[in-house]
């Protein structure tokens, strides 16, 4: 029995090291390739419409004028341990104030939230109210806002793929779906104000949405999560896609499903980075959720330019003629 035992142990230890050795592998070859197409940082006296990430599918759109942030989320709460347990967490305030003194946002005309998980919504409230900003989503998403305290006339309800004006921004919520095989747990709405401190699994999905985003300098989707709906996206148009890339179960649909959709051309992977650690720390890909090689691979086999983002340094999207 004792034999059998120390057999089963070496083969746990064993397929441990393995999967431990093989994740290295998939991020240092991910992080190589990330480096080698890194889209050139913005002049910052050139004119157009720019966009900066930080992190997950937290991206800032910047057209000189009007500024609508997506997804923004400093707070990133540290460790997988605390995720799994479901411990109690709440916007972290310094770096949450540091992250928009790093970006120079004093004002933001609106923030949108593509769904209400945690690493989506958690700090919208907040940031939409130390910046005036409306903030626009489902239901479940100004429930997070409520909970913030903002007021009644800086929420703003989205009805599905109904225009909404922002500047020169036009805004469209596009019904999706959330990536992997849980189908984005935990799923259902959050129907009550949002106080915090919160648990993890408290930031229910409240719908996923891609986030289409016209100006007259070009249209960008914004698709935060690996899941979709087939056939959704077919009737739309974009230049450039921002695409998330975690959970992704096969690459060639999906880019067929989301970026040939639309017609795009143009990719600029989010959400491959461990958000369980802080943005003062190197970025590194979430393990077992993101494979950065296949999708370059799949991405380079179907002729779609993928640029990357250097983190908190902007990108232009479109110049201005």
């Amino acid at each position: 029995m004792k034999r059998v035992l120390l057999v089963v142990l070496i083969a746990l230890v064993s397929i441990g090291g393995g999967m431990v050795w093989w994740q290295t592998r998939l991020a240092d070859e991910g992080l190589r390739q990330y480096a080698v197409h890194a889209a050139p940082v913005a002049d910052p006296d050139a004119r157009g419409l720019r966009a900066t990430w930080f992190g997950v599918t937290a991206v800032l759109l910047d057209d000189g004028e009007h500024r609508l942030f997506i997804d923004p989320f400093f707070s990133r709460p540290e460790g997988l341990l605390a995720l799994a347990r479901n411990r109690a967490i709440e916007p972290d305030a310094a770096r949450i104030a540091a992250g928009l003194a790093q970006a120079g946002i004093s004002r933001l005309d609106a923030v949108l939230v593509s769904h209400s998980h945690y690493d989506h919504g958690m700090d919208a409230g907040v940031i939409a109210q130390r910046t005036g900003a409306r903030l626009i989503g489902s239901p479940s998403t100004l429930n997070i806002g409520r909970g913030a305290g903002l007021p009644a006339a800086q929420l703003q309800t989205m009805t599905p793929s109904e225009p909404i004006r922002v500047g020169a921004f036009t805004i469209r919520f596009i019904e999706s779906r959330h990536a992997g095989a849980t189908g984005g747990r935990p799923t259902g709405e959050i129907d009550v104000p949002l106080h915090t401190p919160a648990h993890y699994l408290d930031y229910k999905l409240g719908g996923a949405w891609s986030i289409l985003i016209e100006h007259p300098l070009g249209t960008v989707l914004h698709h935060g999560s690996a899941g979709f709906m087939p056939g959704a996206l077919k009737a739309y148009r974009a230049d450039a896609v921002l695409l998330g890339v975690a959970l992704i179960d096969d690459e060639a649909t999906y880019l067929r499903e989301v970026v040939e959709a639309v017609g795009a051309r143009r990719v600029l992977p989010t959400h491959w980075d461990d958000f369980t650690r802080g943005l003062d720390r190197p970025l590194r890909p979430f393990p077992f959720t993101v494979n950065l090689p296949a999708f370059f691979a799949q991405a380079e086999a179907r002729h779609v330019q993928v640029q990357t983002f250097t983190l908190a340094q902007p990108t232009m999207l479109f110049a201005a003629p």
